[in-house]
């Protein structure tokens, strides 16, 4: 009965998701998170749809670049696990990626009559510095494509337009992520934002796999994916499952890296749990400026939680500290998590996205999905961060030789990719071949659903970013805000400052 239920509610949200779940960002990123958010109607979500069946190009067809040569400046530090493959194809690129990328930019070439080229940089930090260099000068490239945090950077310094200023650029369609809009502009102002055609904000969305071989080895595990269509897929319910499968299985005197864990979690998802839990590092008042808004009455409850789950040796281990792996053919903990998770000692792990593709590799594994847990059953939905650090944006250099081409280029690019590289990434990849199930393809629209880009975790605010890492591992919430509090708050203000005076 459970698995039809799934079925059922996997039709009801495929029926407006991918493609139309930027539309629901939308409508929900004006809600309180804490509490429900507001999903469309019908007639406003047969509308967007009707209106999105019209021509999507139409605004750009009497533009002719002639032949220009088009260079999109790309962030990529070859990680092995995250890697830019949105422009051009990357080595390690799976074959439907690299065809999808192929047609979209012949589709844009055609339509504008131009040429797109990419240049790469892999050094940390050399982006910024060589935009920066550029901001009196001309732009050796047309359009940009960093990390989130130095985009974040270089919008504060003035490097970039405002996208809100380009005619030509719809911001408010469901091929520019909704939720990116509405969480990453500042006093109305969007200098850089990302949609349909940045694979790496997909994979940078966090998420929980589950291990179903240790939930159906023990009769007192409750199925997750039952919890989750029952909606009482919450931290306590992820805690009392996490320590009914954690045990000493490797002979050796206490619970080791070898043993069997309930959760394997790392520090940086502890931010992660909180945003699930609907609370918030910063919100934004009427006037579009952001605020601290860490600390409330809920998110003491909320952290306090965290905090027990996190350090509960007898439930979870701390991903950083695997430090016992040597010799068993991993290449970091991350690999090593991902490891114990396949063998079956693991019931949930944190992740990305991205580090689903690192499952491929073994061949009996058998989990399933899960987004974020709720803090408890009365919160209606699930929040799923984005982690920013390599998620990567369209932002326009103040130096281009003619924005508004680039402009051009920018929104044809994202119309483009919600029939190549999107949908070859999600409904092929990610749902045919990562996703083993039905109720996984449900929780996978879950999660794409109601992504959020935390800009506390983006800007560098004080110690803002590691706010919630720091309390999780100490669990003094009081002190450690009351002591930084002011140079936060002091660090938005000048973000605002900033921001009123850009153009």
């Amino acid at each position: 009965m459970k698995r039809v239920l799934a079925a059922i509610l996997v039709a009801i949200m495929t029926s407006c998701a991918f493609t139309a779940c930027n539309n629901s960002e939308q409508n929900s990123s004006t809600a309180d998170h804490s509490g429900v958010s507001t999903a469309p109607s019908v007639s406003e979500t047969q509308s967007e749809a009707s209106d999105e069946q019209k021509d999507p190009y139409e605004h750009l067809r009497d533009i002719d670049l002639g032949e220009k040569e088009i260079v999109i400046y790309v962030e990529d530090q070859s990680s092995a696990r995250y890697y830019s493959q949105e422009i051009m194809p990357n080595d390690l690129s799976p074959d439907l990626i690299s065809s999808a990328v192929a047609s979209r930019n012949q589709i844009v070439e055609d339509l504008l009559n131009c040429h797109i080229t990419e240049v790469r940089t892999r050094a940390d930090g050399e982006m910024r510095n060589n935009i920066y260099a550029e901001m009196m000068g001309a732009s050796s490239y047309d359009i940009v494509m960093p990390y989130m945090p130095a985009a974040a950077s270089l919008a504060a310094e003035g490097a970039f337009y405002d996208l809100t200023s380009f005619d030509v650029i719809n911001l408010d369609r469901s091929y520019w992520d909704q939720r990116a809009n509405a969480d990453l502009s500042i006093a109305g102002k969007l200098f850089f934002s990302t949609g349909d055609f940045s694979l790496l904000t997909f994979d940078c969305t966090h998420a929980i796999v589950f291990n179903k071989d240790v939930v159906n080895s023990n009769p007192d595990i409750e199925n997750p994916y039952t919890l989750l269509a029952d909606g009482k897929w919450t931290l306590d319910a992820l805690y009392r499952n996490a320590k009914l499968a954690t045990y000493e299985s490797d002979g050796e005197d206490g619970l080791t890296w070898g043993d069997h864990w309930g959760f394997y979690v790392n520090s940086n998802y502890t931010t992660t749990m909180f945003v699930g839990s609907g609370e918030r590092l910063t919100r934004k008042d009427s006037d579009d400026f952001p605020y601290l808004a860490v600390k409330t009455d809920r998110a003491t409850e909320v952290v306090s939680k965290i905090h027990e789950i996190y350090t509960d040796k007898a439930a979870t281990m701390q991903i950083e500290q695997i430090t016992n792996y040597a010799g068993s053919g991993y290449s970091d903990v991350w690999s090593a998590a991902t490891g114990a998770f396949a063998d079956q000692r693991v019931l949930f792990r944190s992740l990305a996205i991205v580090d689903l593709a690192e499952l491929q590799a073994y061949d009996k594994v058998n989990y399933g999905l899960l987004p974020t847990p709720k803090y408890d059953e009365s919160q209606d939905e699930y929040y799923n961060i984005v982690s920013c650090y390599y998620a990567t944006c369209f932002a326009i250099p103040v130096s281009v030789e003619d924005a508004e081409k680039s402009a051009a280029v920018c929104e044809a690019m994202a119309i483009a990719s919600t029939e190549t590289l999107r949908k070859n990434y999600y409904e092929v990849l990610l749902k045919n071949r990562f996703i083993k199930d039905d109720e996984g393809e449900f929780a996978l629209d879950l999660i794409f659903n109601n992504r959020v880009f935390e800009p506390g975790a983006i800007y560098t605010w004080g110690s803002l970013s590691n706010l919630i890492p720091t309390v999780a591992q100490s669990g003094n919430f009081e002190s450690t805000y009351d002591s930084n509090k002011d140079s936060i708050s002091a660090a938005i203000e000048q973000t605002i400052a900033i921001f009123k005076d850009l153009k």
